[in-house]
């Protein structure tokens, strides 16, 4: 029988039928037209137990070293996990430290991106935790602070803050920074740098060939968070938040261009679901083994997924709330071993799951 197709703005009023911790996907996947789909029998299996015990938890990863790692930003920490879900360690920064973002590089080492919050202003410091020397637990990891979001122009860089970090497979990792430029227009706060150093900064190099304002398939205006494109030394994909939720472009996968030394957008046809699509305020991407890609929207309180091709799936979901399958600001997500990991922060939790068809 074909399904009605219900605008997006009634999307928040859709009510779940008793489904157990089966998901079904044709009750709200939202298509680039605000329709809902039709998925038949396809549905996500809850995860259980959630992973509680957070405050505002704005990002996680699943490492290179297969431990989870979750940014909880309101306890000023970054915890540690196993895939049981169990704590294993937690560092913990000042009260006045709250981190963001999180990495971890081909050494073990974690990147932590934490805004420092003083009576004058909110600047952003990258951190280094030293896993390794500290036997593996990040509770024993020695800190070091790389860079600050002042860099380079400490005169002119108030409200700069750093919004993303990534690293490459050589060990040199991209920070996506967002704010004003300087008074006389060389150094742009909306930027792209790449870093080079493991003890300290031994150099910056500023991507060009953006724009640094609107919404063009360059634009890198307001970037929210940066991945490295799976399998690549080059490629990385960028979310954006602009003032408002209707401008288009807000996910947009750079590809090097080797002939001309440029970044160009992989998808740039208003045809292209991943270009179509109006987020709201999308906070994190990532990638699966097969190369699909997940968008955290904290505004639509949605996780979209979205083929290689760049063509929405019907694997999106999500609607407002703290129910069994509802989302409240999901602003971090990670993909591994077929499980999708999402930071559900509205709700203080680390929710899992994984699609019927991955079961077995």
């Amino acid at each position: 029988m074909k399904k009605s197709f219900l605008l997006i703005l009634l999307l928040p009023l859709i009510i779940l039928s008793g489904c157990g911790d089966r998901l079904d996907l044709s009750q709200f996947p939202v298509t680039s037209s605000g329709g809902i789909i039709n998925v038949n029998d396809t549905s996500y299996v809850l995860q259980e137990p959630y992973w509680t015990g957070f405050n505002f938890p704005q990002d996680i990863i699943v490492g290179n070293d297969q431990i989870v790692y979750v940014c909880d930003t309101k306890n000023n920490g970054v915890v540690q996990l196993d895939f049981a879900g169990d704590k294993l360690s937690t560092k913990f920064f000042s009260s006045n430290i709250f981190p963001k973002k999180i990495s971890q590089d081909y050494n073990f080492d974690l990147l932590v991106l934490g805004d420092s919050v003083t009576a004058l202003d909110t600047i952003t410091v990258l951190y280094r935790l030293k896993l390794v020397e500290g036997g593996g637990l990040v509770a024993n990891a020695r800190t070091i602070s790389l860079i600050t979001s002042l860099y380079p122009t400490p005169n002119s860089s108030k409200l700069r803050k750093y919004t993303g970090i990534s690293v490459y497979p050589d060990n040199t990792y991209l920070l996506t920074r967002i704010g004003p430029s300087d008074p006389i227009g060389i150094d742009h706060g909306n930027t792209i740098l790449k870093v080079h150093g493991i003890e300290y900064v031994t150099h910056t190099e500023k991507f060009t060939g953006f724009q640094t304002s609107g919404n063009s398939f360059y634009s890198i205006e307001n970037v929210s968070g940066i991945s490295i494109a799976k399998n690549s030394s080059t490629d990385f994909i960028i979310t954006r938040n602009t003032l408002d939720t209707s401008s288009l472009n807000k996910v947009i996968y750079f590809v090097y261009n080797d002939v001309n030394g440029s970044f160009d957008p992989k998808f740039n046809s208003p045809l292209q679901d991943i270009a179509s699509t109006k987020f709201g305020t999308p906070y994190s991407v990532t990638q699966d083994a097969n190369f699909n890609i997940y968008v955290a929207d904290a505004f639509r309180n949605h996780l979209f997924k979205f083929s290689p091709s760049g063509k929405l799936l019907v694997e999106s979901f999500g609607t407002p709330g703290a129910g069994v399958h509802q989302l409240n600001s999901p602003m971090g997500v990670a993909h591994y071993n077929k499980i999708l990991y999402i930071a559900d922060a509205g709700n203080n939790r680390i929710v899992r799951y994984k699609l019927s068809t991955d079961l077995n």
